[in-house]
């Protein structure tokens, strides 16, 4: 689905005048509880992948949830339709930034790092007042037309997050990050302090950017690799969807 929809350039341009939101599925409880009122497979239970547009109040269907995007559409013709239905909502002039796009947790932002071929940006500090206070400095950086949708980001206050990274140092504040093949283990591209001036932090995000080195896979060898490794992942909540269970019960 995402090489014929979501990756294709006519259907990200359509999604700048959206909140997208990347769900999580089986890793929080809020979510898939949310996510069960909208859609449910046969199985009557939530499955793995959700396709739906939401009113700005979150109360509106303006496209019917799913597994995929509705119909046949292809990328042209759903850019087309969300294009028509954000006509409907003109924005209101925002207040700055939109929030930094980060992932939950340092352990599930590398796994989706590695599946998505990005490098991973984190930033840690000592206390939650610290963190907001270099989530608010990374922020306008993550948004710049150089930078926009070229990192995966996460933050942690919590310094035993970092210890699948090799090469963190002590004084970093923001870390750029090499996911390994599998999302579980990581390590260092270019880092800085949390007081460096905010030059130093666009030029640590500009290195690790080049220091990146993506992962040539395919879907069916990755999942042969995976298994003669030993790797597996253990989500949060037990996983429902009939095929995925199913195949991770076989493994």
């Amino acid at each position: 689905m995402d090489r014929r929809f979501l990756s294709q350039t006519e259907v990200i341009a359509a999604s700048r005048r959206f909140v997208c939101v990347r769900l999580l599925t089986y890793e929080d409880r809020h979510e898939a509880d949310f996510l069960k009122q909208l859609f449910v497979g046969r199985s009557g239970e939530l499955e793995n992948t959700t396709f739906v547009v939401l009113s700005p109040d979150g109360r509106q269907q303006l496209l019917r949830a799913g597994r995929a995007p509705p119909g046949n559409q292809g990328a042209v013709a759903l850019a087309e339709t969300l294009n028509r239905l954000a006509a409907q909502y003109p924005p209101r002039k925002a207040d700055g930034d939109p929030l930094l796009p980060r992932i939950a947790s340092v352990r599930l932002a590398l796994d989706v790092a590695a599946c998505d071929n990005r490098p991973l940006a984190v930033v840690h500090a000592a206390d939650a007042v610290a963190l907001q206070q270099l989530e608010e400095r990374l922020r306008p950086l993550a948004w710049s037309d150089d930078l926009l949708g070229r990192l995966v980001y996460a933050s942690t206050t919590d310094a035993r997050h970092l210890q699948a990274i090799e090469g963190v140092a002590p004084s970093s504040g923001l870390l750029v990050i090499q996911p390994d093949r599998y999302g579980v283990k990581g390590k260092v591209l270019s880092q800085t302090t949390a007081k460096a001036p905010v030059l130093d932090w666009r030029r640590t995000l500009q290195e690790g950017i080049a220091a990146y080195q993506p992962t040539d896979k395919t879907f069916p060898q990755h999942i042969r690799d995976g298994q003669r490794a030993g790797i597996f992942w253990d989500t949060v909540l037990p996983v429902t969807d009939p095929l995925e269970k199913r195949a991770r019960e076989k493994r």
